[in-house]
């Protein structure tokens, strides 16, 4: 029975079931009405639960009917990746669970907490800045997130509080986006002393590329 349910409880019903995390399904409706007895109603749950029945909880709650059960959507795996950038650094953010579909998340909300958890889910452990829809090109496909909730100290976007998922108000021009600190590599080429050669420069993993030499100059050259 939903009388006291919240998403933290939708939460530790996913884990316990083997998933990353949860949320409550709004419009219960939807799947139909159960039958049979209801055996839990007021669930308490705290978040290290390992099984629900260590919840606090009313058994065979008499204040209930099918009207107010409870559903949930489990989460899988959340893998990102970025696209649209000019660099693997950068890019619009684009979101799937488990193995689905890719889709975009909307900037509704999306802030630099947002985009720290983002970029060091990635691998750019030095965070990043988020941007809002038009810096990148627009994303096809779903949308699967709108007004994600970060900290900003989370190991990735599972840990976040996601209100809706696959549920929104947006359009592609509000695909949000992040651009990742990424650390920057340099090395010589085109010698065959290491002290010399040809200056290339990427941007963490990404591609190498050269340096124009409009304004380089000795101190560039010492740096």
């Amino acid at each position: 029975c939903n009388t006291g349910w919240s998403e933290a409880n939708a939460g530790v019903v996913c884990r316990l079931m083997g998933y990353t995390g949860g949320r409550n399904v709004a419009d219960v409706s939807t799947l139909g009405e159960e039958t049979g007895r209801i055996w839990f109603g007021d669930v308490t749950c705290g978040n290290d639960v390992t099984n629900i029945l260590s919840c606090g909880l009313t058994w065979e709650p008499s204040n209930c009917d099918h009207n107010m059960d409870v559903a949930v959507t489990c989460q899988a795996d959340l893998s990102l990746r970025l696209t649209g950038g000019q660099s693997a650094s950068q890019g619009r953010v684009e979101i799937s669970s488990g193995n689905g579909e890719w889709g975009t998340i909307c900037d509704d909300g999306f802030d630099d907490r947002d985009a720290q958890v983002v970029c060091r889910q990635l691998g750019y452990v030095t965070g990043g800045v988020a941007t809002v829809g038009g810096v990148f090109d627009e994303g096809t496909g779903p949308i699967w997130l709108e007004e994600l909730n970060c900290v900003g100290n989370e190991s990735s976007v599972a840990d976040c509080q996601i209100s809706r998922w696959g549920e929104h108000e947006c359009t592609h021009r509000d695909d949000a986006g992040v651009i990742c600190k990424a650390a920057v590599s340099v090395r010589l080429t085109g010698s065959r002393s290491p002290l010399q050669g040809r200056v290339e420069i990427r941007s963490g993993n990404g591609e190498w590329g050269t340096i124009c030499d409009d304004g380089v100059d000795d101190r560039d050259a010492q740096v």
